[in-house]
């Protein structure tokens, strides 16, 4: 299996978008624990006619876990590599990622603790929080989509169904 990708390129504000997106969806348990803590705190301010300091103390906290990706400053930290053209070189020992400026990363899938397909991109985890990035839309054709996605099922990488 050869696949090549087409060339693809992300700016700051997309790879910003696409962290507050997974940040969010991992979040989503705090987030729905605290809205109850806070509905319940509500309730019982009502029915005992007493303001609690707990209420503002939550309503805080919700803010703050909400406004988190509001915060990332990606140009300054994150490598330029990042945001350069690129593509891939996909075939049975390593997922090669060749940069503009020639420089290329050469990984063996065992690298890759696992692989998430969401809707317009595969996210290539390295660890629990960093991972690649790559667009679907970077494949020539729905066949290759096809023989990668069957690929990374043989490795155990991603489930289909």
């Amino acid at each position: 299996m050869q696949i090549k990708t087409k060339t693809f390129q992300i700016s700051p504000k997309e790879l910003r978008g696409i962290i507050a997106v997974d940040y969010y969806k991992r979040m989503k348990f705090i987030f729905i624990s605290l809205l109850i803590l806070t509905l319940i705190n509500i309730v019982l301010a009502v029915i005992q006619q007493r303001f609690d300091w707990w209420l503002i103390y939550l309503v805080g906290l919700i803010a703050y876990f909400l406004s988190v990706p509001l915060w990332l400053r990606l140009q300054g930290r994150t490598s330029a590599l990042n945001f350069q053209s690129r593509y891939c070189e996909i075939d049975e020992n390593f997922f090669t990622i060749c940069f503009e400026d020639g420089s290329l990363t050469k990984m063996r899938y065992e690298h890759f603790m696992k692989v998430v397909k969401k809707g317009e991109y595969y996210f290539l985890y390295i660890t629990k929080a960093q991972f690649h990035y790559l667009p679907v839309a970077a494949f020539e054709s729905e066949k290759d989509i096809h023989r990668f996605d069957l690929f990374l099922e043989g490795k155990q990488l991603i489930k289909l169904w």
